[in-house]
């Protein structure tokens, strides 16, 4: 038992650490959001998300719906999760990994889960 939630922990923290470790190549906001989102928002079951359980991230099919969420807060944030949240913890600074273009895209694509 303990062996098996040493493994667990593992995955989890590789799955952390690989959220958004690479150039995104992705074009449309659908695209980037399947590239770039799943691995650390997917719910269980979904693509790109765990076998069983929940993702690390929060479910982000409705977040365009939440109070405050506007393109401008989730290109901010995607870019440098900190400038909005300073205590932002698990999600990656995207400003290194995708263009401002691609940033704004994908900010646009969020905002309208409602």
């Amino acid at each position: 038992m303990m062996f098996a939630r040493h493994i667990l922990l593992s995955f989890t923290l590789l799955g952390v650490l690989g959220c958004g470790s690479h150039k995104s190549t992705a074009t449309g906001p659908e695209g980037l959001y399947q590239e770039t989102c799943p691995r650390c928002h997917a719910r269980a079951g979904e693509p790109g998300g765990p076998t069983m359980g929940g993702s690390l991230g929060p479910d982000l099919s409705h977040i365009g719906s939440a109070k405050g969420m506007t393109v401008e807060w989730f290109a901010s944030y995607i870019s440098d999760p900190k400038s909005e949240r300073p205590d932002a913890k698990l999600m990656p600074a995207f400003k290194d990994k995708l263009s401002a273009e691609q940033i704004h895209s994908l900010a646009e694509y969020l905002a309208k889960k409602k």
